[in-house]
């Protein structure tokens, strides 16, 4: 999503980006508040993100703004703000390598979380992932292929919903 957003907002005049991790605060509770998410249905919903939805309105007001979140539409905060909404299909063996990789290069990432992130991946993350995908694909109104480079999924995210293509 980052890459993409990134192409993206170099060809954009005037983008924000905005990305739904510097708002939620759910993943940081206890393993076993999220445990407790997942058992009740998962609804994203749930899932507080504190001045993103008026981030969002004054980064609209002023040119394109390009979110990165894992729900889009289907969180209830966000959808009504999302005009176009992308689906980045990437096989999960290909997004945990990319997600390993951008937890390895964070400045200071301690050892001990990255590997309570790993232990907890079968049991919260990946049924995590499940959930989102099901949501939130459906609802997306165009879907990429996650293996294409950023520049690639740009030019076909731009083609299809800039005027000028």
């Amino acid at each position: 999503k980052s890459a993409l957003a990134a192409a993206l907002a170099a060809r954009l005049p005037g983008a924000a980006r905005l990305d739904w991790d510097d708002h939620e605060t759910f993943t940081h509770q206890p393993r076993e508040a999220v445990e407790a998410w997942l058992a009740r249905g998962a609804d994203p919903g749930e899932i507080a993100v504190p001045g993103l939805a008026e981030a969002i309105r004054a980064a609209a007001a002023r040119g394109p703004a390009l979110l990165e979140t894992p729900f889009g539409r289907a969180h209830p905060q966000t959808a009504p703000l999302i005009d176009a909404m992308v689906w980045i299909e990437t096989p999960r063996d290909l997004a945990l390598a990319r997600k390993l990789s951008a937890l390895a290069a964070r400045p200071g990432m301690p050892a001990e979380w990255l590997r309570g992130w790993l232990a907890a991946y079968a049991r919260i993350v990946r049924p995590a992932l499940e959930i989102q995908a099901a949501r939130a694909r459906p609802l997306a109104d165009l879907v990429v292929d996650g293996e294409s480079s950023p520049a690639a999924l740009a030019d076909l995210v731009q083609a299809r919903f800039t005027p000028s293509g």
